[in-house]
């Protein structure tokens, strides 16, 4: 490594020249803060006699620099000079390259080159490690070790983030590790670190990591841990140490931060709080089943010093005392087919749970009763707690044989009560599984047959047995927004839990049926003591491809009489492509 040199090419010489080259001079200056060196160069034409040398195709490349020259030069004369800037690396390391070549000019001249990478002194940056050391506390001072490679010449330290303070600090004789103490501290508190040093050489500042210490204590709890748990059936005992001897006070803060509890004044390093004592704070308690809970110790001197640590209050055994509900169907239709409230028909009783008053739900602890939740399948709904009346919730056309009543309190506790009725009719809604309406004479008569199955919920609802009520069909043409009833009878037939029949129904002809010329939309509408159900099904047109008869033939339609004729086309007729028009 160097700030100054020179590169030379190699020497030439024959019969009628001298010795001849050229040398590549380079000096540089440093700028150590902002971490780069400036260069300065110049090459230079040389013989070993004072008389002039030509050169021609002179090509230089100076760290990516290029330039071709030529021309005749006395020796040691300046072929080309500059200047350029080399930023150093992380490290402090920079360099440089270079190349030149030439002919020389002669009758039987030759050819010149030369080239190297120049490597400039190190630029000195940031300390390469620096690390600090908790080096012990007092009451009102911490003390701070640091070590370094290499060696320093200024410490300062910042407290908590603030400021940078220098830190009189007790160096080591090579400058590579000292102690320094900061004062004027509160007792019993936390305090981060940071120290930054200043490199000898190059004056550049390099920061440490942060540590926290922390000043001496006065009285202080040792036997709860950071994050304790406490339970509204325990005591709680609280320890300390207390090493000034001054007399003390315990504290109990719930929730944390507002003072409920204070001991008086005295010297034992341990207190108990009662079973009975902590049940008291549930008072403060009453809208969750956990609270931020502040054990503490007051020491008293000149001024009070505070240890505190802060966990959790649970409340346990606290769910509301809640024995019973009872419930009945309120749907006037149900119970006239079960003859009995306590019957339930699924998916049409209307199951309203009731808590009277000699029932109602009882919170514990200090909390408040809030609600009753009631549940049926996939239903819930909710009234809110009285003390003084009777409370009922309706679920309508319950669905599930097992009625959940929950009673919730304050603090979302809850006890449930749950009843299955004794008897429950698994009621299914009649329907309609499949039908068709078939024209006869392979479709294109105008009787029709219509055809049906389904089932039926075929059993006794308790004083009703269930059976169907009625069965009709509607029908109407399509193009008709006018629905007429059937007149055919069309009650099916039931055989166990499902019914059919297959019956020809009258139309618009009456007993002939329907119009063969016209389609129609028909409607199944069967019932039984609860439930209706609708199917709609098509009848198309009766209308033939070709019909025959001894007085013509008719194409797409029936031959009609009244108009005469061999033959009857109903619609276009198209001849080779071309419409004949009528």
């Amino acid at each position: 490594m160097a700030l100054s040199g020179t590169i030379a090419t190699n020497h030439f010489s024959n019969s009628t020249v001298d010795e001849t080259w050229m040398d590549f001079n380079w000096s540089a200056s440093q700028n150590k803060n902002d971490n780069y060196s400036s260069v300065s160069w110049e090459v230079r034409a040389k013989r070993t006699n004072s008389h002039w040398v030509k050169f021609y195709n002179v090509y230089l490349n100076i760290n990516g620099d290029v330039r071709n020259l030529s021309g005749q030069y006395y020796n040691d004369t300046v072929i080309a000079s500059g200047s350029f800037t080399v930023w150093h690396n992380s490290t402090g390391d920079g360099s440089f390259s270079m190349s030149m070549s030439a002919n020389v000019y002669y009758s039987n001249g030759g050819n010149i080159s030369g080239s190297g990478t120049c490597w400039l002194d190190k630029i000195p940056r940031y300390l390469n490690s620096i690390n600090i050391y908790n080096n012990g506390s007092s009451l009102n001072s911490i003390s701070v070790k640091w070590t370094c490679d290499p060696n320093r010449d200024w410490t300062q330290y910042s407290l908590n983030g603030g400021g940078w303070t220098d830190a009189g600090d007790s160096v080591s004789s090579d400058n590579r590790s000292g102690t320094f103490t900061i004062g004027g501290l509160q007792p019993n508190t936390t305090y981060s670190v940071k120290v930054r040093l200043r490199r000898a050489d190059s004056k550049l500042w390099s920061e440490s990591g942060t540590i926290n210490i922390a000043t001496k204590n006065k009285a202080t709890i040792i036997s709860q841990n950071d994050n304790f748990s406490v339970n509204s059936d325990n005591a709680l005992i609280v320890k300390c140490d207390n090493p000034s001897g001054n007399q003390i006070a315990y504290f109990l803060d719930c929730p944390s931060g507002t003072r409920r509890l204070t001991s008086a004044k005295t010297t034992n390093t341990s207190y108990t709080w009662s079973a009975a004592q902590i049940l008291s704070m549930l008072q403060y308690i009453k809208t969750s089943n956990s609270s931020s809970i502040k054990i503490g110790i007051i020491t008293y001197g000149n001024a009070e010093y505070y240890s505190e640590k802060v966990g959790t209050l649970n409340v346990v055994n606290s769910n509301p005392i809640f024995s019973n509900f009872t419930y009945q169907d309120t749907n006037n239709a149900t119970t006239a087919l079960t003859g009995n409230n306590q019957i339930i028909i699924k998916g049409y009783s209307n199951v309203k749970g009731i808590i009277s008053t000699a029932n109602k739900a009882i919170a514990q602890n200090s909390a408040d009763m809030s609600k009753y939740r009631f549940i049926i399948g996939d239903v819930q709904k909710e009234a809110n707690y009285s003390s003084n009346s009777e409370v009922g919730i309706t679920i309508s056309n319950a669905n599930n044989n097992v009625f959940n009543m929950y009673a919730i309190d304050s603090r979302g506790n809850s006890t449930l009560k749950t009843i299955s009725p004794s008897t429950y009719k698994a009621y299914s809604n009649i329907n309609i599984k499949s039908a068709v309406a078939q024209r006869q004479n392979n479709g294109i008569g105008s009787s029709v047959v219509l055809t049906f199955a389904g089932d039926i919920w075929n059993n006794s609802f308790g004083s009703v047995q269930n059976e169907i009520t009625s069965c009709i069909y509607k029908y109407k043409k399509t193009n008709s927004n006018t629905w007429l009833t059937g007149k055919t009878n069309i009650m099916p037939d039931v055989k166990g839990q499902s019914y059919s029949k297959s019956i020809l129904i009258k139309g618009d002809k009456g007993a002939e049926g329907f119009e063969v010329s016209s389609s129609y939309n028909v409607q199944i509408i069967i019932k039984d003591k609860l439930s209706t159900y609708t199917y709609e099904l098509l009848i198309g047109t009766g209308k033939p491809g070709i019909a025959i008869t001894a007085k013509g033939i008719a194409f797409f339609n029936m031959y009609d009489e009244s108009l005469g004729g061999a033959v009857q086309i109903t619609g276009d007729l198209y001849v080779n492509g071309k419409k004949i028009n009528s």
